[in-house]
């Protein structure tokens, strides 16, 4: 009578080291023998303005509070936009932006990633500004926007300011997010 076949201790050993090893080996050669696929910009433009909120109960007056402004200047409609200040603020509208127009978002609304620690508004210069959006084809296309410096105030005549009413101008996208 013939004797079964039996597989030792050290060959179960290697086989279950080349069944682990070998999917974890290919998905390592893909890693670093693929290149990173770029997203798509976003054709978008930002500015800074002010903007009137109404408060929720009717005994309060409006406020006049400064706000972001996202402009789509695609013909398509962009979905689940992120903004994101200093890479460190966020704010979302899952709704987007349709083709065309534009957004206006409170600075007070944007707040750290982890939720306690709202946009210091007044305290804190904003220098980057990131937009990520679904575009139609599915991708998330992303803009870095770089703030320009203010120049300073000109200065007062005889005490008082001059008043200049100015629209703020469009911020154009500088480069891609580099991942």
């Amino acid at each position: 009578m013939q004797q079964p076949r039996t597989i030792t201790s050290t060959q179960l050993t290697l086989f279950f080291i080349f069944l682990i090893l070998g999917p974890v080996g290919c998905g390592l050669l893909l890693y670093f023998y693929t290149g990173k696929m770029p997203e798509p910009p976003l054709d978008a433009l930002v500015r800074f303005e002010t903007m009137w909120i109404s408060p929720k109960s009717s005994e309060e007056s409006p406020r006049l509070v400064p706000c972001i402004t996202i402009k789509n200047t695609t013909e398509a409609a962009w979905k689940s936009l992120s903004i994101e200040l200093n890479e460190q603020f966020f704010s979302s509208e899952p709704k987007g932006i349709p083709a065309g127009q534009t957004l206006s978002i409170p600075l007070e609304a944007f707040v750290a990633r982890n939720g306690s620690v709202r946009f210091p508004v007044g305290d804190r210069v904003i220098e980057l500004v990131t937009v990520f959006a679904q575009i139609p084809s599915g991708a998330r296309g992303v803009s870095e926007f770089t703030v320009p410096a203010k120049p300073p105030a000109k200065p007062k005549e005889n005490g008082v300011q001059p008043k200049t009413i100015q629209e703020e101008p469009w911020i154009e996208r500088d480069n891609l997010k580099k991942n």
